[in-house]
């Protein structure tokens, strides 16, 4: 006997009819904020009814909720402006790619560059460019790392098509994500503190993936620790795959725009003697 759940949840439930506003919530968020008040009842249900939250998407019942896929790109761009009030950069820069490093020779590595300008090259310059690279290819980046996941999730439970295990696994996600947005201010106190946010998310990730787990993949205690190990085995493979592409995008640009090589920034010594004359 597999440790499956019951196949009757495999099919889809109708969609109930969408419900007008059935709050004072409802009502008060419309009319004042023009803002549609199931967003705020999926991010708090996400935490609390994570698979109630996780059904309807699976159900493409969006009456209560809204799709997690909805909510994750409005999450993933509403930390891009938390950020900017802040003051803390998300995407990768100079000095964090060299934040450790005591043996780095940014001048001589900038001294390297070849651009055919009047204009001295900065590092400001550069982390612009490599900004600008990073916001577009951050999208592509994350699809392609939680891939693992998905593909991992379809093999627990064939049944389910690729887009319902989307739904569940970005319910998840969603939630770890808004504790990510609410603590990023934890950057102004220091890179450490940002880490321990960081491990706070993923824990509450994690946390509540379990739930779903038990929800939609396994029948016993037995089985959804046996498919969380999974997950998290999967953890090295989506950070890597991560890293890879940021690092491939960042010295794609370096060596497009500016002829610099990422290798030489964090090895000066590969430096040829030529380029640190």
């Amino acid at each position: 006997m597999t440790d499956q759940p019951d196949q009757t949840e495999d099919q889809p439930r109708k969609p109930g009819a969408k419900s007008e506003p059935d709050s004072t919530l409802d009502t008060m968020s419309i009319a004042v904020f023009d803002v549609d008040a199931r967003i705020f009842r999926t991010m708090l249900d996400s935490f609390i009814r994570v698979s109630a939250v996780a059904r309807a998407g699976l159900d493409r019942d969006y009456s209560r909720y809204l799709s997690p896929v909805r909510v994750f790109i409005a999450l993933f761009s509403f930390q891009f402006v938390v950020a900017a009030l802040f003051g803390t950069p998300l995407v990768a820069t100079i000095e964090s790619l060299t934040a450790g490093l005591e043996d780095v020779d940014a001048e001589a590595w900038l001294a390297s560059a070849r651009v055919a300008s009047d204009t001295p090259l900065t590092i400001a310059t550069i982390n612009n460019a490599i900004g600008d690279a990073q916001a577009i290819m951050i999208w592509p980046i994350t699809v392609i790392a939680s891939l693992p996941y998905l593909f991992l999730l379809k093999l627990y439970r064939p049944s389910i098509p690729l887009w319902g295990h989307l739904q569940i696994y970005l319910t998840g996600t969603n939630a770890s994500f808004i504790v990510m947005i609410a603590l990023i201010p934890s950057l102004l106190l220091g890179p450490e503190y940002f880490s321990l946010a960081m491990i706070l998310a993923m824990l509450v990730y994690f946390i509540l993936t379990g739930i779903l787990l038990r929800r939609f993949y396994a029948q016993s205690a037995g089985g959804t620790a046996w498919r969380m190990v999974g997950l998290v085995a999967m953890l090295p493979v989506t950070l890597l795959l991560s890293f890879a592409g940021t690092t491939l995008t960042i010295d794609r640009v370096l060596e497009t725009e500016f002829g610099l090589d990422l290798i030489g920034l964090w090895s000066p010594d590969l430096l040829s003697p030529d380029t640190t004359q």
